[in-house]
């Protein structure tokens, strides 16, 4: 294996591992023709039960910056999926479910935004998430 493709597969890991940990927020920014397009995502563990509401609050908190600094907005999304844990056991005859205290979150945002700066815009989408990180970290 050549040194390069040897950089290249431990920068793929290391962008694999950034992506799946917990906390770790990750934008990737991306040229097409005059759109500006940054995509991102989250990976949370929770107690936090309102994360899809925080996160809209969020966004639209982004969406003002960045009308704000003159830009325009082809459209800020977001994806959630939210999973819970519960146990189930038997002890003689009786079942018992019991909920785990936490959850995990993953939200993958896209922004497509035209006349703002591409550092700008990842910014604003970075801080969005920035956000609803430190929201669930509250309780």
């Amino acid at each position: 294996m050549s040194e390069h493709n040897h950089e290249h597969d431990k920068s793929a890991r290391i962008l694999s591992n950034l992506k799946n940990t917990p906390g770790a927020i990750y934008i990737n920014r991306d040229l097409h023709e005059s759109a500006i397009v940054i995509s991102g995502s989250l990976n949370l563990v929770t107690s936090e039960t309102d994360v899809s509401e925080v996160l809209a609050r969020a966004m639209e908190a982004a969406a003002r910056k960045i009308t704000e600094v003159g830009g325009i907005i082809g459209h800020v999304k977001a994806t959630t999926v939210i999973t819970y844990t519960k146990m189930i056991s038997v002890t003689d005859e009786k079942a018992m479910i019991k909920d785990a205290s936490e959850c995990s979150v993953k939200i993958i945002i896209a922004a497509i935004v035209f006349i703002i700066d591409q550092e700008e815009a990842a910014s604003i989408i970075r801080q969005a998430l920035a956000e609803v990180r430190a929201h669930s970290k509250k309780k």
